[in-house]
């Protein structure tokens, strides 16, 4: 082994709750259209491509050791030999090729585990999509990347003439040069004394955020709109988890709801999250399933992180009260809006360094979760994760082949069945909803309410005259009725895309 990367505390906690139920990977589903003039055989000539090229580039080349070994603290160390035709893999869809298929894999293979013996990544090259279309799946554990550090990994081109790029397993980044750590040199003891210098000087601005917490969970918050970690009911959302995924899309558009957020005074993020709490008081109401009590959304915090690093974790989380419980739809966005708003605002009193300490302390009740039958009975602190991140601003290249969409798909846990992630690609709003197979039903229900919701809230804060009215609650669209098949997507309104 030629280098090694020390994982930090959030880095590490993704290791620890990895098991065969609860596997810590996340993804990014892309699909591409093909150029002008491709032969029908364009999809092997881009997998031979990809193929061509060894694995060369942080962090595709990191390998875990030291978990279950003893060692006090596990580390990501450069791999020497990798064997590309294991984390390359490529794969057809039976016909028709369309998007039921495609969700049938890709709920399949998000469903596999990782090897943690070899490096913790996979891309699947996907052939036989209608239109002549392919797609990837590009599989990384969490521990490597969060959704802005995984973004910030691409290697595509804004240039469909100049496209060529190396894959990302290839691909040079700036990097720091290590040096070695008193750890290396003397022992997990001076490593241990070494945390508790670097500790030192964060802990004033850790103690007032951790006081705060605390305040909370004994009703003395610091505003009203604060909400604190004992405030989730328990919901279907919050069972233990089977190892069986289920994979649901939709998509929007990001003018549509900068408009939609503008004319409610409120940010896009708010619109996403009010979005997606319209559609799951639908989906709740219609299985009898709603709590009187306001669900809990837990929104991650980008923290600014080193440009130097490839990958790695740099977030923490405020919660946010959704409005489930309130019926109309002004007086739940504006319920999102100033809760979302004190959530941040209480994040902004601790440094970058206390708030990662901070996130950590506050998860490891979900770090319990890994032991059997622990992480239903944990009360939850939240019901349902919804991630907003930022994606490319332009469209993506490859091959001169165009990226025309880009879903993100997450991790589940016990206690937390349920994740919305939300990406941003070039004027498009791409939502992914990742459940567990055996305890959230009908899952694809939830993404066409989804983009409902985005109907609803546009009806409501812009008014368009002659605008189609929203579906009531009762009807529900049949699975597969969204737009045809082969079509490449547009995000201009909001829609559905099959799953399994």
């Amino acid at each position: 082994m030629a280098d090694s990367k020390p994982l930090n505390l959030l880095d590490l906690s993704f290791v620890l709750m990895e098991t065969r139920q609860t596997p810590m990977h996340v993804a990014g589903l892309q699909t591409f259209v093909l150029p002008a003039g491709a032969p029908r055989d364009y999809p092997r000539i881009v997998y031979e491509y990809l193929r061509s090229f060894p694995v060369t580039a942080a962090p595709f080349n990191y390998r875990l050791r030291g978990v279950g070994s003893g060692r006090l603290r596990p580390t990501f160390e450069v791999a020497e030999k990798i064997d590309l035709d294991y984390h390359l893999r490529h794969s057809a869809l039976p016909y028709p090729g369309g998007e039921r298929e495609l969700g049938i894999l890709v709920s399949r293979l998000h469903s596999n585990p990782m090897d943690l013996d070899r490096p913790l990544w996979e891309i699947h090259l996907i052939e036989g999509l209608q239109g002549g279309r392919f797609a990837l799946y590009c599989k990384l554990h969490h521990s490597l990347a969060d959704g802005v550090s995984g973004v910030g990994l691409l290697n595509f081109s804004t240039d469909p003439h100049a496209s060529e790029t190396p894959p990302i397993w290839a691909a040079d980044r700036p990097r720091k040069v290590r040096t070695p750590t008193i750890a290396g040199r003397f022992g997990a003891f001076s490593l241990l004394q070494a945390a508790f210098a670097s500790q030192a000087k964060e802990l004033p601005s850790l103690v007032q955020g951790l006081a705060g917490t605390a305040k909370a969970l004994f009703g003395v918050k610091p505003s009203p709109d604060f909400t604190s970690l004992a405030e989730a009911p328990r919901t279907i959302f919050n069972v233990n988890v089977t190892p069986q995924r289920r994979v649901a899309t939709q998509a929007s558009s990001l003018e549509r709801l900068k408009a939609i957020g503008e004319a409610a005074g409120g940010s896009i993020n708010d619109v996403v999250l009010a979005a997606s709490s319209g559609a799951m008081r639908r989906f709740l109401l219609e299985l009898g399933e709603l709590p009187r009590k306001s669900l809990v959304t837990s929104i991650p915090v980008a923290l600014p992180r080193d440009s130097s690093q490839a990958g790695g974790n740099a977030i923490s989380f405020a919660n946010v009260r959704l409005g489930t419980d309130i019926e109309d739809v002004r007086e739940r966005f504006d319920v999102i809006r100033r809760s979302s708003a004190a959530g941040r605002d209480f994040l902004k009193q601790m440094s970058t360094k206390a708030l990662m300490d901070f996130t950590v302390l506050i998860s490891s009740p979900q770090i319990l979760t890994r032991l059997p039958g622990i992480g239903s009975r944990v009360p939850p602190t939240y019901n349902v994760i919804i991630s907003n991140v930022p994606g490319p601003r332009s469209k993506l290249y490859f091959l001169g082949s165009e990226m025309e969409a880009y879903y993100p798909i997450s991790a589940l846990f016990h206690g937390q069945a349920l994740n919305i992630t939300v990406l941003s690609y070039a004027g498009g709003l791409y939502f992914g909803f990742t459940g567990c197979a055996d305890k959230v039903p009908h899952l694809q229900r939830l993404a066409v309410y989804t983009g409902e919701a985005i109907d609803e809230l546009e009806q409501v804060f812009l008014a368009r005259g002659g605008q189609k009215k929203v579906r009531k609650a009762g009807k529900v669209r049949k699975a597969g009725k969204g737009r045809k098949e082969g079509k490449a997507a547009k995000p201009s309104k909001a829609r559905k895309v099959r799953q399994a």
